[in-house]
């Protein structure tokens, strides 16, 4: 789907604690490398203390990384000495004379580890998308260091007991909300992670961890590396017959930049593959592409993944059997708003029918084309985006081309910020002469509702080779304010827009603009966070939870209040007309059997994955007759793929997703039930409302537990049934 949260560690060991629960320590969708951990990156692992950006104080605006200064050579030395500057931390911990406290155990937890966490956030994100050989090789090295590293503290059995101890006082400590929250979450992340397990089963534990970190780091190396290598080389120019201008420009500059003059190159960056899936008329080049597309990392060779999903699958497996659970999908669930894997699988099957009910019925309607246009073929999965396209166009009277001149990036991105200033008087002021990673970034200065600082927000919209797939948010700084001493954050958000021609603008489809719209959720989630320990800072909840903020704004990006802000043709100025706009909606159920199967599909996928015992993982020799078997249970057609096959699942292999990818469906419970909040009272900026969401949601982090925090919003618990609506199912004897 839209989001994938970047690795990076957080400040504070807490919060990076309660951060490797959810994902092992590893980078997401990377380039492929061969070096063994013991020897990557000896190439890029001294550089002098003087020098190094990482040994200093930072003398920049707002703390922001000095990214010109950073060489690859400075990452590995200052990692030593962080780790180094950790061990004293823990090690002062552990020895402290006195009894424990909350302060000086849990804050002290709370407060160690900021110098690695430094280093490795900037790390995380810059190999994220901006990677390279040194880079990827380091990789390899550092993150099942960093992993040995945590597993030494939360399985170090000293330790625990003071936490124990403190865990124990609660009720007489004489703590307030955000204090006891701290104490709960930080006892509760040692017992997960393992620390009342005996010795045998911790030793056990810290090698899964270790090989873990190397496998998750591999499959996201070969993933990057399969989307990099592949290119649909066109070289006749009558085969780009149905492809939209701007697609065509964007192929041929692709071309040059590889010293191809006389021909169009197409990628399998995912907003290219679905605008050629959908508009390309030649059919042999359209299967060539989706081939290529689902076969990635399962093809033999260097790059194949199948045999990590299977070790992956089978080694979570095992960790959560040394927990005390009967699966991984079990242990992961438990601190969820869906609580048990069956409860995730009932809600999914509750909407999976309707979703492949509507699914077939657009099927129908698509070879009904087919047959009018003098074809004898059987839509295949290759043929749906296209010929979803053209039952679009006859249902809804609307094509791509017609809408995208309204949604030019600079202006859809302002009406993203209009609806943050009108629903919590969030502003943003563009910042000049500031560290960039990259030439394409665009820094803002966020202020709140009195003109103070909020954080830094830093947007990289644009695909390129060095970075990985999809759209997600992620922090370089997490908020904080402990014993007075405020930090705020800077947060990106990452696209992978098609750069356009030279002198040409970035015209956007609806569903990028929705994606963009959902992103910055994201990062206002993390930007306007007002807690005080970054444990439960900003966007630090269950997954099922976090993806509610920003699915909620991706309600506006369509609502014609906004549209009439933000949607005006990049050549004349003109608004959106009425007309069109009400095309836009209507056609908002288009396609929606398929998206809602090949997504439901993936889910499954997930679920069924990690709700496998040890035994059982390990006795699985074919990764995609796993897949395949167990999507034929369900009922699934040939003609819609899960939106990810496993080779190339990197939200749940590479990601914080494992047996939680139902995620963005469970939040559009939420999401669809808070909207309507505000539809109800007439004004989609109703003020009262805004003010509960912003104190209770966007600022609350994970403050309470979940449902707690959407109840104080909303005033009751959600309906199932403005999503079934929402998605043009039937809502009948729905709740």
């Amino acid at each position: 789907m839209k989001h994938t949260e970047s690795k990076g560690l957080r400040w504070g060991l807490l919060a990076l604690l309660g951060t490797s629960l959810l994902m092992t320590a590893c980078s997401q969708e990377q380039g492929e490398t061969t070096v063994q951990a013991e020897s990557a990156g000896s190439d890029v692992a001294s550089s002098d203390t003087v020098d190094n950006p990482f040994m200093h104080e930072w003398d920049t605006p707002f703390g922001i990384p000095p990214f010109e200064k950073i060489r690859d050579e400075h990452y590995k030395p200052a990692f030593d000495a962080g780790i180094e500057e950790l061990r004293a931390e823990i090690a002062a911990i552990r020895n402290n004379p006195e009894p424990p406290t909350f302060e000086n155990t849990i804050v002290a937890l709370e407060q160690a580890g900021s110098a690695v966490s430094r280093v490795m956030d900037v790390f995380g994100n810059v190999t994220n998308t901006d990677t390279n050989d040194a880079l990827q090789a380091l990789e390899v090295e550092l993150y099942p260091l960093l992993t040995r590293e945590v597993d030494a503290i939360v399985l170090d059995d000293a330790i625990y007991q003071r936490v124990k101890a403190v865990y124990e006082q609660r009720d007489s400590l004489g703590l307030d909300e955000q204090d006891a929250r701290l104490l709960e979450l930080a006892h509760r992340d040692f017992v997960r992670s393992g620390a009342a397990m005996d010795e045998v089963a911790k030793a056990r534990m810290k090698e899964i961890n270790a090989r873990m970190s190397e496998l998750t780091t591999r499959f996201g190396q070969n993933l990057l590396a399969e989307t990099k290598n592949f290119e649909l080389v066109i070289t006749d120019e009558s085969d780009l017959s149905g492809l939209p201008a701007a697609l065509v420009s964007a192929g041929k500059s692709a071309a040059k930049a590889k010293g191809r003059d006389d021909a169009w190159i197409f990628g399998l960056n995912r907003s290219v593959y679905e605008a050629f899936m959908t508009f390309a008329d030649n059919r042999e080049l359209r299967k060539q592409l989706f081939d290529g597309y689902r076969s990635r990392a399962a093809k033999g060779g260097a790059n194949d993944s199948r045999d990590l999903i299977t070790e992956i699958a089978k080694l979570r497996a095992e960790a959560a059997e040394l927990r005390g659970y009967r699966s991984h999908a079990e242990f992961q669930l438990e601190t969820r708003m869906a609580k048990t894997p069956e409860g995730a699988e009932e809600f999914l099957v509750k909407v999976w029918e309707p979703g492949l009910a509507r699914a077939k019925e657009e099927k129908t309607e698509m070879q009904a084309i087919v047959e009018e246009e003098g074809h004898d073929f059987i839509i295949e999965g290759h043929d749906w985006w296209y010929y979803a396209e053209k039952l679009r166009q006859k249902k809804y009277a609307i094509d791509d081309s017609e809408v995208k001149p309204f949604f030019e990036l600079e202006n859809v991105k302002d009406g993203a910020f209009h609806v943050a200033e009108k629903l919590f008087g969030v502003t943003f002021e563009p910042l000049t002469d500031v560290p960039l990673w990259n030439p394409q970034v665009l820094p803002y200065n966020v202020l709140d509702e009195n003109g103070d600082h909020l954080g830094v927000f830093m947007i990289d919209y644009y695909a390129r080779d060095s970075k990985r797939g999809g759209a997600w948010k992620s922090n370089y700084r997490d908020a904080s304010s402990v014993n007075q001493e405020v930090v705020r954050p800077i947060v990106t958000n990452n696209l992978n827009l098609m750069t356009p021609g030279e002198g040409e603008p970035t015209l956007m489809s609806f569903g990028e603009v929705t994606t963009l719209f959902h992103e910055f959720g994201h990062a206002l989630h993390g930007l306007m966070t007002t807690q005080r320990y970054a444990r439960f800072s900003g966007t630090t909840g269950p997954r099922d939870y976090t993806e509610f903020p920003a699915q909620f704004m991706e309600h506006y990006a369509a609502e014609p209040e906004v549209l009439a802000i933000y949607a005006k043709h990049y050549e004349t100025g003109e608004t959106i007309p009425d007309s069109l706009v009400e095309k836009v909606r209507n056609a908002r159920v288009h396609n929606q059997g398929f998206k809602t199967t090949e997504y439901i599909a993936a889910s499954l996928l997930d679920l069924k994955w990690h709700d496998l015992s040890a035994n059982e993982a390990a006795n699985v020799e074919d990764a995609r007759e796993f897949e395949v078997e167990t999507l034929e249970a369900y009922g699934k057609i040939d003609e819609i793929e899960p939106r990810y096959r496993s080779p190339y699942f990197s939200h749940i292999f590479a990601g914080g997703y494992s047996a939680g990818y139902y995620a963005y469906l469970w939040s559009e419970i939420l999401d669809s039930d808070g909207f309507d909040a505000f539809k109800e009272t007439g004004n989609i900026f109703n003020p009262e409302l805004a003010q509960r969401l912003k104190e209770n949601v966007y600022q609350a982090g994970g403050r309470e537990e979940a449902d707690v925090l959407y109840r104080k919003f909303r005033g009751k618990d959600p309906s199932i049934v403005p999503l079934l609506r929402n998605r043009g199912f039937p809502t009948g004897g729905s709740e």
